[in-house]
């Protein structure tokens, strides 16, 4: 039986038979590992607390004939404060599905997986920063990280400078200005604030959000532009922003009675 060792996320998990479940994994060292935890859906399995959702784990993985299973793991950080609020849970669980989107099996994502380990301790730690913000963050370094960095210093079109009225394209790639706007009918209005704030959160650390003065309602809008950019670029749509935006709704409705 072949063993070998390794850190990393639970990033997804299904059932599979009567107490089984195949989770997915996002390791430092050895990129996305599925593999089969017996018996893991039993309250008394040892496995159990240790290959939830979101749980930073040390495995012990073997190869079996067709399937890897694993032999041993230690719970390292559960970010329980995820589980507790519904819509940190939403949020994380949209970073989950981008990351296990993004990321191809056994192939090392060492960068992918310290961002998303640290935008999850922030998430479930950092009372100070927001959690919109946090997750726009994460969406424009993901997305950068994946190949699909979005031009942002001059249109992406004709490369003249930008003024204030700009829009974010998906088709483009990035930035165009007022006499590229006709490229792209459906990109999205931004302004020079909007564009500088996407700039911050691409270069600058997750521990420097902090120092970021921005309306509630620009980040909103740059959560519906990165939406849309990531759906496009990945050529999928992610269901759990959809929850998300189901919670937001309800909210309002509530608000106003």
């Amino acid at each position: 039986m072949q063993l070998f060792k390794t850190s990393g996320i639970v990033i997804r998990q299904v059932n599979f038979g009567e107490s089984n479940k195949i989770v997915t994994v996002l390791t430092r060292d050895k990129g996305k590992i599925q593999a089969v935890a017996r018996g893991a859906r039993k309250t008394k399995n040892s496995l159990m607390p240790a290959t939830q959702l979101f749980c930073y784990s040390n495995f012990i993985f073997y190869q079996g004939k067709s399937m890897i299973y694993i032999n041993q793991v230690e719970l390292r950080e559960a970010f329980y404060n995820l589980r507790v609020n519904l819509e940190k849970l939403t949020y994380a669980s949209y970073l989950l599905e981008l990351v296990n989107t993004i990321t191809q099996e056994n192939e090392k994502e060492e960068k992918i997986f310290l961002l998303l380990a640290h935008t999850l301790k922030h998430m479930a730690y950092s009372s100070d920063i927001n959690d919109d913000l946090i997750t726009l963050a994460f969406q424009i370094k993901l997305i950068a990280m994946s190949g699909y960095a979005p031009h942002l210093n001059d249109c992406v079109s004709c490369g003249n400078p930008l003024s204030e009225k700009i829009k974010m394209s998906a088709k483009m790639g990035g930035i165009l200005c007022p006499q590229c706007f006709h490229f792209d009918t459906f990109a999205m209005g931004l302004n020079q604030e909007a564009r500088k704030v996407l700039l911050f959160l691409l270069y600058q650390p997750l521990y420097k959000l902090i120092e970021l003065t921005i309306s509630k309602e620009t980040i909103k809008k740059l959560l519906r532009v990165m939406n849309t950019y990531i759906s496009i670029c990945l050529e999928k749509p992610f269901h759990s922003l959809n929850f998300l935006k189901t919670i937001e709704g309800n909210q309002k409705m509530n608000n106003n009675y």
